[in-house]
């Protein structure tokens, strides 16, 4: 009676503290969409010091620690198919009074380490992750909400962005089959995103601080099939990149997957901090990688908002440009699909519903969509910029068309 007695009390306390942390996280998820007050300080104050610690943890390491648990999380659940059945008949044999003591205390153990782990998942989904999505956005916080912006600031932000990136296109360094390519070490180049990340932590507080090494993810090939060049874990605190995709996408991807680790979690404004970052550091790599990285997202708003006796007469993108301004090559194609295990078109397909999902369940109304917002962000960036009156030079031509 006193090892039964033992057995509940236990068992009690351990339910106990499992509905305190799910409370308390609950709670923080439920304070988060009713106060962005609230999770604005979340994000400056308290964001940074919950989750330096397995930042600085995972940065021990070389490769992906999230890829890893993945990894394993997926072979422990196909093992639990056949281990709970095994442990749940192993608990009723012998007689009916005295079932199998030792099976029945690894089932016990079995199922509280589920549920730690669901319970890990969830707490560290919804305070490194879901809580930001309610935070105030960068034109809330930065920039003014207010008015329309016009045609005239578009055309001035994507000529400015394709003439940078014409510029650029022939000042970068060249591999033997014309890539463009960083001149230097992933480690000389992972440093440079750093800087260009603190650099933009002087007017951005929440991107101060402590940045960890980018992971290289092993199954790139498999990433490669879902259209991610890069991917936040939130459970490991790491920024992870693609290793196949285009050299000249790694600094935009890694300033953008920074930026997650920092609160930004909306997609658009991560693509904003990759651009500004970039184009504002000292190297032109990273620069030229700034402007690849919105010049698409610039073009398409041109073509459907700019008439096309305007179009003929802007900058024009060069051709080396349109060569840089890709995922992935025609040669990296093929060798994604030789190591496919299934259909690109059904991963793609599977990744996206996934994706539409987890961002429409957090607010973001317009789900994937929402990254192409980027093109407002990066029209309030030059507005900011305009002190000579450029804009208003543009509006003129434009008008006297």
């Amino acid at each position: 009676m006193k090892w039964m007695g033992k057995q509940k009390t236990g068992i009690n306390l351990h339910n106990s503290c499992v509905f305190a942390v799910l409370l308390l996280t609950t709670g923080l998820h439920i304070l988060s969409w009713n106060s962005k007050a609230f999770t604005d300080w979340y994000r400056l104050r308290l964001f940074p010091v919950l989750t330096g610690i397995p930042a600085r943890i995972s940065d021990l390491f070389s490769g992906s620690v999230g890829e890893i648990l993945i990894a394993a999380g997926v072979l422990v659940a196909v093992l639990e198919l056949f281990l709970v059945p095994v442990l749940a008949w192993k608990t009723r044999q012998g007689n009916t009074h005295k079932p199998d003591a030792k099976a029945a205390g690894i089932k016990k153990w079995n199922l509280r380490f589920a549920c730690w782990v669901l319970v890990y998942i969830y707490v560290t989904e919804t305070l490194n992750c879901y809580m930001l999505y309610h935070a105030s956005t960068v034109e809330e916080q930065y920039y003014s909400t207010g008015g329309e912006q016009g045609t005239e600031l578009l055309v001035r932000a994507y000529s400015e962005v394709v003439a940078k990136a014409n510029a650029l296109a022939g000042q970068v360094k060249r591999d033997a089959k014309g890539r463009a390519v960083f001149d230097g070490t992933d480690a000389q180049l992972y440093e440079k995103c750093r800087q260009a990340m603190r650099k933009q932590g002087e007017v951005y507080p929440y991107l101060s601080g402590y940045y960890p090494d980018p992971k290289p993810i092993r199954a790139s090939h498999f990433m490669s099939q879902q259209y991610l060049l890069g991917i936040y874990f939130p459970f490991t605190m790491e920024a992870n990149y693609n290793t196949v995709m285009y050299p000249v996408n790694m600094p935009a991807t890694i300033c953008h997957e920074y930026s997650h680790l920092k609160g930004i979690i909306l997609e658009d404004e991560a693509n904003y901090f990759g651009f500004a970052a970039c184009i504002e550091s000292d190297d032109p790599y990273l620069q030229y990688s700034g402007y690849l990285s919105v010049i698409g997202y610039l073009s398409r708003q041109v073509r459907e908002s700019v008439p096309q006796e305007i179009r003929k007469d802007m900058e024009q993108v060069s051709g080396q440009v349109i060569q840089d301004d890709v995922f992935l090559t025609e040669e990296q194609w093929e060798r994604v699909e030789e190591k496919a295990v299934l259909p690109t078109e059904t991963v793609n397909k599977a990744a996206n519903a996934f994706l539409e999902t987890n961002l429409t369940m957090n607010g973001v109304k317009d789900g994937i969509k929402s990254y192409s917002r980027v093109v407002r962000l990066v029209l309030k960036y030059y507005e900011s910029q305009d002190s000579g009156g450029v804009f208003q030079k543009v509006h003129d031509k434009i008008h006297k068309k």
